[in-house]
């Protein structure tokens, strides 16, 4: 601690006489004080002086510096692989008792020098080692890496150590994504890598959804390991009917077939068909050996035209993101060779239509007559006097053949439809689209999914937006360009999915036919055995008006009679209902408003299908834990020699403490202990001078 003062030093001096000097008036006027008497003299004198030279010194404004220091201890972090496949072979027993006895021993070893962090993942990353159960069902480390990241990159951050058998079916490759983090990584390599006597259906590939009446394949991959001279049955059924039936002969150490099938789709609705291999002798596990499979037989494929002015990059990416949808069919033509029958679609995309000399304005004016759903585009093509006299809504003025590039951003209003969080993140990093640049008006009625975003400025002006005319679904992409966020999309996300669902929401929104019903509940068809039942529910008046003050149940009912019972909770001006995680199979559900028997009940299924990556693949891959320590200067290490760990840390002389310097200035004046102490001598100068017989 120190005193500093942006006066000059000398000042102090002056101060400290100028309380020398007061003291010395008051009190010291002749040589022997006759008043007070010499001893009394000097006390009262100091009492005065001290008091003089504290408020001279206030006049300086002096500043206290106060120098303190932090230390932080290195952070270690051990995480747990939680799977499955960790417990899936023979030493199963092991990992569940005396393993994780000594995981936590690790953690004591390590003193008071280090700050432990411990956690465990699989699917998901959660913190402690006291409630492992290795029954995840998906081994995530890229969502590790990202958890550590996320709760440490800024701590003095020591070594992590990962205790995994190196399998992973979730997520990115770990070997090079953990160099960000810039610290070792030390690794405790789990499970056997030694091939056991094992056969399994590896992969079950097949369609999500199927047609009526149609044939739909089914491939069935096999794999045999040391099983060599072993014979077993190969069966598919459904409902308890056998559908097919062959014998399979395996051979040589490994020995891997595939098996080709057709079915017919005979009835509508979610169809269970079971997959199951006979077992061997001495094979390791049974768990591998089935497979259920769920698809959704529809009665017809909806289809969707995409009428163009000429070839462009949008026709394909938009044909693309609709056809990763089995429910559509995409058809593209030019208009100036379409000659087919408008009211075989469900919805028309209109691309950069209508366009010079009237090219497409019969298609449009035909579609709009039959009320049929429609999309437009507009684009360097596009004759906007021509789009102007439609009525949809929408016009643009004052079109000089210019156009400027617009960006977007996500309208938070828009109710039509819901979007995933990670496609509404997208717009944040999408580039603009290419959009005409002249008056832009719309109508009231007019819903806008994106707003345009000049730079900076948000405007309120609709990129993307929706609306009705004359009971017919209408939308507006104000401008092209849309295939460049595809592209964006996949770097962003390595995927496509996102820019998919984008496209496919646009669509399905367009195309459905009007539901007049009060009661309407949404949400998916198929789920995996770790996802959450989720469902959405909207609920009108007779006047079609979004209501929330009544109570909405949903009874869900499992193949076999099994009843489960829930009630929606508001959020917003919707309903919403989580029930968590249910058995695998096919569910129907029920969904009705409590004490309303004039609203309909809305019906509905469901299937969850089983999650088997994690008893798949149940030989270690020792090789992927030796990289990733290899690469992130570390060590791999086995569950003997876990002890080790310690000492292995602490020889390295980078993981030690860290201090930290903390400065802080305060004013002298605001530290109340002084005043305190000022009032306090001028208190007892004063009772000393009335003690004396003097005021």
């Amino acid at each position: 601690m120190s005193i500093i003062t942006q006066a000059p030093v000398w000042l102090i001096v002056i101060c400290i006489i100028a309380g020398a000097a007061y003291a010395g008036a008051l009190y010291f006027k002749d040589r022997f004080n006759r008043t007070y008497g010499t001893t009394l003299a000097t006390v009262l004198g100091l009492f005065r002086f001290a008091c003089v030279t504290i408020l001279a010194i206030f006049l300086l404004k002096p500043l206290i510096r106060l120098i303190s220091y932090d230390v932080e201890k290195p952070v270690i972090v051990i995480a747990q692989d939680d799977s499955e496949s960790i417990v899936v072979g023979k030493d199963s027993s092991y990992y569940r008792n005396e393993y994780a006895n000594k995981l936590r021993e690790l953690v004591t070893q390590f003193g008071d020098d280090y700050e432990i962090k411990t956690l465990h993942f699989g699917d998901q990353v959660s913190e402690g080692l006291d409630s492992l159960s290795f029954t995840d069902q998906l081994t995530d480390f890229s969502g590790l890496l990202d958890e550590i990241y996320t709760r440490y990159s800024g701590r003095n951050l020591g070594a992590i150590i990962i205790a995994s058998d190196g399998l992973y079916n979730k997520g990115s490759n770990p070997v090079f994504a953990y160099k960000k983090l810039n610290v070792p990584v030390y690794t405790v390599a789990l499970g056997d890598t030694t091939v056991y006597k094992d056969i399994l259906i590896s992969e079950v590939a097949t369609n999500r959804l199927a047609y009526l009446g149609n044939k739909f394949p089914m491939e069935i991959t096999v794999e045999g390991r040391k099983a060599a001279g072993a014979n077993a049955v190969l069966t598919v059924s459904k409902k308890g009917n056998v559908l097919h039936s062959s014998n399979i002969a395996f051979s040589g150490d490994r020995y891997t077939t595939t098996i080709p099938l057709t079915f017919d789709a005979t009835e509508t609705g979610l169809q269970k068909y079971s997959v199951h291999l006979s077992g061997i002798d001495g094979e390791m596990t049974l768990a591998n050996n089935h497979k259920d499979v769920f698809i959704d037989v529809l009665d017809s494929r909806q289809k969707v035209l995409i009428l163009a002015y000429a070839p462009h990059p949008d026709i394909n990416a938009m044909r693309d993101a609709i056809a990763s949808n089995e429910s559509y069919k995409v058809d593209v033509k030019l208009a100036k060779d379409f000659n087919g029958n408008i009211n075989e679609y469900s919805l028309v995309i209109f691309h950069q239509l209508p366009a010079a000399g009237s090219m497409g304005q019969s298609i449009i004016t035909n579609a709009l007559e039959q009320k049929i759903p429609s999309l437009f585009v507009w684009g360097n093509a596009t004759d906007y006097n021509a789009f102007n006299k439609m009525n949809l809504g929408y016009s643009l003025n004052g079109y000089m053949n210019n156009a400027t590039d617009i960006g977007g951003y996500f309208a938070e209003e828009f109710t039509l439809f819901t979007l995933d969080e990670q496609v509404r993140n997208m717009f944040r990093n999408m580039p603009p689209l290419t959009v005409p640049f002249g008056d832009y008006t719309f109508s009231p009625g007019v819903s806008p999914l994106i707003y345009q975003q000049v730079g900076q400025i948000k405007t309120r002006k609709p990129l993307i937006s929706f609306n009705k005319v004359n009971d017919t679904k209408v939308g507006l992409i104000a401008g092209e360009g849309i295939w460049r966020w595809k592209l964006t999309a996949f770097q962003q996300f390595e995927s496509h999915d996102a820019f998919h669902q984008l496209i496919t929401k646009l669509v399905q929104y367009s195309s459905a036919k009007e539901d007049k019903s009060l009661l309407r509940v949404n949400g998916k068809n198929d789920f995996y055995e770790n996802e959450q039942i989720i469902f959405d529910a909207e609920l009108y008046n007779q006047s079609y008006e979004a209501i929330t003050n009544k109570e909405i149940g949903m009874r869900i009912i499992s193949e076999d009679g099994k009843e489960y019972n829930y009630l929606f909770s508001v959020t917003g001006n919707r309903y919403r209902l989580n029930a968590g995680q249910l058995p695998v199979g096919n569910y129907n559900y029920e969904a009705s408003v409590n004490g309303e028997s004039t609203i309909p009940k809305e019906r509905g299924e469901f299937s969850i299908s089983p999650l088997q990556l994690e008893v798949v693949h149940t030989i270690a891959d020792h090789r992927l834990m030796y990289q990733l320590a290899a690469d992130n200067n570390g060590e791999m290490i086995y569950p003997s020699a876990l002890s080790s760990l310690t000492e292995l840390i602490k020889n390295k002389k980078d993981i030690v403490s860290v201090s930290y310097e903390n400065k802080q200035l305060n004013e002298l004046i605001n530290y109340r202990w002084i005043l305190a102490l000022i009032l306090l001598l001028l208190s007892a100068e004063w009772l000393l001078r009335k003690r004396a017989g003097t005021y």
